[in-house]
């Protein structure tokens, strides 16, 4: 267990909402398994969206770091995340006392692998009693997600005006049926990312939601349908759905609401299947079934 001074601070950015919040909920985790102090200004523009990070500057974890006006921190937020990740590049040189960076943003860039919190590199900085400042996204503690569970997804309950809308939302969807799906269409910069290789047309999509209902004969099955670009409606004529919220903390919350989720690989709908419990069936390529035992938990 590593002295509860220790302070980690994660100086660098992830992507969008679901890297970051993964980002983040591996460092909680591991913070609570090792016993340092995470700070995490990180979360950045998406820190307002939540009752755990809203009022909060630095986004500390577990203990706050200081409880203010969520306007006035996320001001301070805006200010305070560039002078901290110019600590973090002045840090890797080594010449800041007591601070050490950890910077492996080139790693983040490779299909495969990732940097284990509780392997021996990341052990002796924790040992070396510096304030330790990670950049890069794909750190990770697998144990310690899912042992925390609980713990973290209290941290990122979305703030009353985000659960508001959705529950509305979510309550008329319930009462259309017996079973709700999530469906995560994700087409905007999937087109180009990797080549398209996860790109799906809006009719295959389509496919697998007329595919779920059949492999319910005896169920009301209702979709939400969160999708990244304007949807040609006259696609989805017989099957009984809702459009998403529209904005991504709505859509999030929202696919953490349903029965079963289903999406492309994504850190967005892996978030909501987490979060929620909600088991997922990943669309992998254009072949992916959906078939009932494809559908897993996180």
């Amino acid at each position: 267990m590593s002295d509860h001074k220790i302070t980690v601070m994660i100086s660098s950015k992830a992507g969008r909402l679901g890297n970051r919040l993964f980002q983040a909920a591996y460092f909680m985790g591991n913070a609570l398994s090792h016993g340092y102090r995470l700070l995490n200004p990180s979360l950045g523009e998406y820190a307002y969206l939540f009752e755990g990070s809203a009022r909060d500057p630095l986004c500390g974890y577990p203990e706050s770091w200081r409880n203010v006006d969520p306007e006035f921190a996320d001001q301070c937020r805006e200010f305070l995340f560039p002078c901290i990740h110019l600590l973090g590049l002045i840090a890797k040189s080594g010449i800041v006392p007591g601070v050490a960076a950890i910077d492996i943003r080139g790693f983040d860039t490779k299909d495969d692998g990732d940097i284990d919190l509780n392997g021996e590199t990341f052990g002796e900085y924790l040992a070396s009693g510096k304030m330790i400042l990670p950049m890069g996204w794909k750190f990770s503690d697998y144990a310690a997600l899912r042992k925390h569970r609980e713990e973290i997804t209290r941290y990122f309950t979305p703030v009353v005006s985000v659960r508001n809308t959705v529950e509305v939302l979510i309550s008329k969807a319930r009462a259309m049926g017996d079973l709700l799906v999530g469906v995560h269409i994700r087409q905007e910069d999937y087109r180009s990312w990797k080549n398209g290789i996860h790109f799906y047309e809006t009719e295959r999509y389509v496919q697998w939601m007329r595919e779920v209902v059949a492999s319910h004969p005896d169920t009301k099955v209702v979709f939400v349908v969160c999708a990244s670009d304007v949807l040609d409606e006259a696609l989805f004529r017989g099957i009984s759905y809702l459009k998403g919220p529209g904005f991504p903390a709505g859509d999030l919350h929202a696919l953490s609401l349903c029965d079963k989720i289903i999406g492309p690989p994504s850190t967005f709908s892996a978030w909501a299947s987490y979060h929620g419990g909600v088991p997922l069936c990943v669309l992998r390529d254009k072949r992916a079934s959906v078939a009932p035992e494809n559908f897993l938990s996180f």
